[in-house]
């Protein structure tokens, strides 16, 4: 008799480095966000993990993460480079860009991720009630429609995939962080007159640090497992 692992409450998930980013933020903030005390207190078990940023794991690697943890809610992460907020993403496509090469230096096979498979994918998350939570942190924070078309959406689509069928439905969601203002753990400065706009002008948004990121993720887990209590409930 096969001895299935204990479930998770959250699996916290992030990539590797790819071209032109050597040092992947997610990578640091899903293990923060896997190990976070804050969590633990609260009787949350969470884990993480990092994969590789390669077109191979949409195969094998996710599918059998997925399947092994058991998950009862997916908090998914991706960097933005040129991003200054925050980003929920409230949908994955089917389509992949065929010219940007993954960290392998292979590019997808293909226009579509999966073919026979539907074109959009929605996230089953409360991703109002996720905004409103992380916003409350004091980070900026505003939802898409557009993942992309590199591994960020393509991982999004097959874990939404894998997981739409199950009853009662999943919490994952898919969420972009900036680069970070600096690898510090210091919270992020807030701005001085001298930063104040002179013209009427919207103020430039600063790139949130590490740390204010891995507190407004910390908050973004607990709403998406208290959501899964919630549904396993009703």
């Amino acid at each position: 008799m096969v001895k299935r692992n204990k479930r998770c409450d959250i699996l916290i998930t992030g990539f590797g480095p790819f071209p032109r980013v050597p040092v992947n933020p997610t990578a640091v903030l899903a293990e923060r966000v896997g190990g976070s005390r804050r969590l633990a207190r609260l009787g949350i078990r969470a884990e993480h993990h990092v994969f590789r940023t390669r077109y191979a794991i949409l195969d094998k690697a996710l599918p059998t993460r997925l399947a092994a943890a058991r998950p009862r809610a997916v908090l998914m992460l991706g960097v933005a480079t040129r991003a200054r907020h925050v980003r929920v993403e409230t949908r994955a496509v089917n389509k992949a860009n065929r010219t940007a090469p993954d960290a392998s230096g292979k590019t997808h096979r293909g226009a579509a991720l999966a073919k026979g498979a539907p074109l959009v994918r929605r996230s089953p998350a409360p991703l109002a009630r996720l905004k409103v939570a992380m916003a409350g942190t004091g980070m900026p924070v505003r939802r898409s429609i557009d993942a992309g078309r590199y591994l960020c959406n393509a991982s999004y689509f097959t874990a939404l995939g894998q997981l739409e069928d199950k009853r009662p439905s999943i919490p994952v969601v898919f969420i972009h962080v900036p680069m970070p203002s600096a690898w510090a753990s210091s919270p992020t400065p807030r701005p001085t007159r001298k930063d104040s706009p002179q013209t009427g002008a919207p103020a430039k948004v600063r790139r949130p640090t590490l740390a204010a990121m891995a507190r407004a993720l910390e908050t973004a887990a607990i709403v998406l497992v208290r959501e899964s209590a919630r549904r396993q409930m009703s």
